[in-house]
């Protein structure tokens, strides 16, 4: 038969009990494609074709299993279709729906159990009314049923441990998403927090930066008013120079008058002289004829008045240039003063316009930095008020990390037991390996005594067979008769008791030691 190999067999021992169930362990590789109709038999080694099997058992697979991955299983020959004890060697073939061979186990025999007398004495209370008398009874039992007996209450207890195992696991697990759920919430909620206080850093920032241009406005407003400051008493000042000057030429018109009018009544008088005097001339001229000598005087007196005249003439232009001078000057002072007067009311105007902006930028600035002032301290609020939860939120996360570290370590800690408990299961299985070795050959010893019990008890029935007469007639009473013969009988159904107890309890610790084989790989 081929060896495909895409099936392994596994802890196949070299000899097998017949009377006790053989448990067949094998692995499903992923290259295996298994079917509900593959089938494990038991075959003699030398066998040319699967139908020389001597029996067969489907071939199972774990629950939930997939294909393409791989498996351990088991299956299990019952001992009333086992083969008898004896030289010939066997073999576990897997053999496919089509009825090919997947596998092929190494060669065992089948053999008879070694005998062996080691017995326990258990005293067993009575019930009911023979706890009166005060005596027990004494059973024979096994070694291996008190160690039976102990593996499964050590078995109960791992079983528990494994659940309570789970249930941690569990609890760990729901653990580990609900702090992960928390840590993510945390996280947006951090994020969210950061994005709010960026956005309140740029907005303060904004705030700043308007506060800075609103300030830097207000000192150029002022730097502007102080210079329009400057102006204006640059022109009062000047107002008042030419108000000064103005007075002066005032006082000056007013000092000149005077003098004009000296000049004109001089001028008046001059020229009513004149007047007299060319009335004069026009007497001395008629007179001339008459006197020379006086016209010669009167030549020189009026050479004299003459020069005198010309001089005056010349006064009289001067002062009617200083005069139409002074009016000039006083009409372009008049011109000047009145352009003095509109320029002034004019930087009046733009003084008040340009106070009373500044009062309305004043007012404006001061409401707005009161708003930005409210709004920052806001902001000042909202940012502390961030920031303190923040804090909580890191102290619930630094809480949330000491407790999943002392969960580590708890599951660390249970983790080391369930490391302990392994090795006590590994060492409990191996005993009870151990033990089932030794209770087959107490089996086969009680086996033993049976039939020597058996032997012995037809020989005496054939000796009291054979006596007198008598004897048949008259069969001797209960009380008659010997305590060989009575507890040979005792003994026997005790033993048969404690063998189907013993052989039930076997089956259940194997069944239990195959669950928790299954549970192991």
């Amino acid at each position: 038969m081929e060896d495909n190999r895409t099936v392994n067999f596994r802890d196949v021992a070299e000899n097998y009990f017949s009377d006790t169930r053989v448990d067949c362990r094998y692995t499903i590789s992923s290259q295996h494609d298994w079917s509900s109709h593959d089938w494990i038999g038991l075959f003699k080694v030398g066998c040319l074709t699967v139908k020389d099997y001597h029996t067969f058992a489907w071939a199972l697979a774990p629950e939930g299993y997939q294909t393409g991955t791989d498996a351990n299983c088991s299956v299990a020959f019952y001992s009333s279709y086992l083969p008898k004890p004896g030289g010939e060697a066997y073999q576990f073939v897997y053999v496919d729906e089509h009825g090919e061979v997947s596998a092929v186990s190494s060669p065992f025999s089948f053999c008879a159990p070694r005998p062996l007398d080691e017995l326990v004495t258990v005293e067993q209370e009575k019930s009911g009314e023979e706890e009166e008398d005060g005596d027990d009874l004494l059973l024979v039992v096994p070694k291996s049923l008190i160690l039976q007996s102990l593996l499964e209450g050590c078995q109960r207890d791992l079983r528990e441990l494994h659940k309570r195992f789970e249930t941690a696991d569990v609890e760990v697990e729901r653990e580990k998403e609900k702090w992960m759920m928390d840590r993510d919430e945390f996280e947006s909620v951090r994020n969210k927090m950061r994005s709010q206080i960026d956005e309140l850093k740029d907005n303060l920032r904004q705030s700043t930066e308007k506060i800075e241009e609103l300030e830097q406005k207000q000192k150029d407003v002022q730097n502007t008013h102080e210079n329009m400051c400057a102006e204006l008493n640059g022109l009062l000042a000047e107002r008042a120079e030419n108000h000064q000057r103005i007075r002066e030429l005032e006082q000056e018109s007013a000092t000149l008058t005077p003098q004009k009018l000296d000049i004109e009544t001089e001028l008046d008088r001059m020229k009513e002289r004149v007047k007299k005097m060319t009335t004069q001339r026009r007497d001395e001229e008629k007179e001339k004829k008459d006197l020379q000598i006086e016209n010669e005087q009167t030549h020189t007196d009026l050479r004299t008045l003459q020069e005198r005249l010309e001089a005056s003439e010349r006064s009289t232009d001067a002062l009617r240039r200083d005069l139409s001078e002074l009016g000039s000057m006083q009409s372009h002072s008049h011109a000047e003063l009145h352009q003095v007067r509109l320029q002034s009311a004019q930087i009046n105007v733009q003084l008040s316009q340009a106070n009373l902006a500044l009062r309305e930028g004043q007012a404006a600035w001061a409401q707005e930095r009161e708003a930005l002032r409210h709004s920052a301290e806001l902001d000042k609020d909202r940012v502390q008020k961030l920031s303190r939860e923040l804090q909580k939120k890191e102290e619930w996360l630094q809480e949330e990390r000491t407790e999943r570290e002392k969960l580590e370590v708890e599951l660390g800690n249970e983790k080391d037991c369930n490391r302990e408990l392994r090795a006590s299961l590994r060492a409990l299985q191996k005993e009870q390996e151990q033990h089932q070795l030794e209770k087959q050959e107490l089996l086969d010893h009680i086996r033993v005594l049976e039939l020597r019990l058996e032997t012995e008890t037809d020989a005496k029935w054939t000796e009291a067979a054979s006596s007198p007469t008598p004897c048949i007639d008259s069969p001797p009473s209960s009380e008659e008769k010997p305590q060989h013969e009575s507890s040979p009988e005792m003994s026997l159904s005790v033993l048969d008791s404690e063998q189907c107890s013993s052989h039930g309890s076997t089956e259940q610790s194997q069944k239990e030691n195959e669950n928790d084989t299954m549970w192991s790989h």
